[in-house]
């Protein structure tokens, strides 16, 4: 290791990592949450039923009309590293009832407690909310997963599908949490932000990949990485989704030209005045 980089300083992305794995540590050492012991509830059958990712995903309030639109992973996000507190008092359960009421295909729920002020809990309680509705959105773990333990967490609490982070894995790693979620039930999530991550996505087979406008060392949004990312996903078999920072319709018109086949929206339906009127300009849904 160079005297430069011993001495860079970490970045974003690595001081979540790296409580996470303290966060992570503790939880294992926890009577009633060891590994042993989720293990065990698993072989139980303890975990929900589970709603398919895939399927859920690219279904939508015009999936059956001549004129489809793209399918919204609308997110529950407290606080964020870049923004700081968005909604911290946000009740999560209201606002996936008012999420899923509104068209969403998933509810992306933060379970990271420090920068994002999210929980397990409030996961859990958004799928007790919306448990019982038709057709429910599929729920989605969206954390820094970089253990097979987490996925389990998940899996219990009621998550239909996790989040995987190309940029902190190796591909040893992410080929193994993805083949452990996938013998879960759970289809992941998978995240990416250049063509470099792009093509290990694709390599492990991922049937739903997320490009993330927003770089997790420094935080900075671009909503061009989409754009030049999508034609690497064209050919393939594969459900693209549009991650961070997307506003307006016109953000949404111009995914949906290149292919994109979901958005993920967070602050801005987060900071809504009107959820429900938000959703159906954003993507040009009719009034119910």
């Amino acid at each position: 290791m160079s005297a430069e980089t011993a001495t860079k300083p970490p970045t974003i992305l690595q001081k979540i990592y790296a409580q996470r794995r303290q966060d992570v540590e503790a939880a294992k050492a926890t009577p009633g949450t060891r590994p042993d012991e989720l293990e065990t509830y698993l072989e139980m059958g303890l975990a929900p039923s589970l709603t398919p990712f895939v399927s859920r995903l690219k279904s939508n309030p015009l999936t059956s009309t001549t004129s489809p639109s793209l399918s919204l992973m609308a997110e529950i996000k407290r606080a964020s590293p870049s923004k700081g507190d968005i909604a911290p008092l946000v009740n999560p359960a209201q606002q996936a009832l008012l999420y899923a009421r509104s068209g969403a295909s998933v509810i992306s729920v933060l379970t990271e407690p420090t920068w994002f002020k999210g929980s397990l809990v409030d996961m859990h309680l958004v799928r007790r909310a919306i448990d019982a509705l038709p057709n429910r959105p599929a729920v989605l773990r969206k954390d820094f997963i970089f253990c097979e333990y987490q996925i389990a967490e998940a899996r219990l609490w009621g998550a239909d599908t996790v989040l995987l982070i190309v940029a902190m894995l190796t591909q040893e790693e992410l080929q193994r949490l993805y083949a452990y979620s996938l013998r879960l039930g759970m289809e992941p999530l998978v995240e990416v932000n250049n063509a470099a991550e792009m093509r290990r996505a694709l390599e492990i087979g991922a049937q739903v990949i997320g490009v993330n406008n927003r770089n997790l060392h420094d935080f900075s949004v671009d909503m061009g990485t989409t754009t030049a990312l999508a034609d690497m996903a064209r050919e393939m078999d594969v459900v693209l989704c549009a991650l961070s920072g997307i506003q307006d319709p016109a953000d949404v018109m111009l995914y949906k030209e290149q292919g994109v086949n979901a958005v993920l929206v967070g602050e801005s339906l987060m900071r809504a005045h009107d959820t429900g009127t938000f959703i159906k300009e954003l993507l040009g849904w009719p009034d119910a």
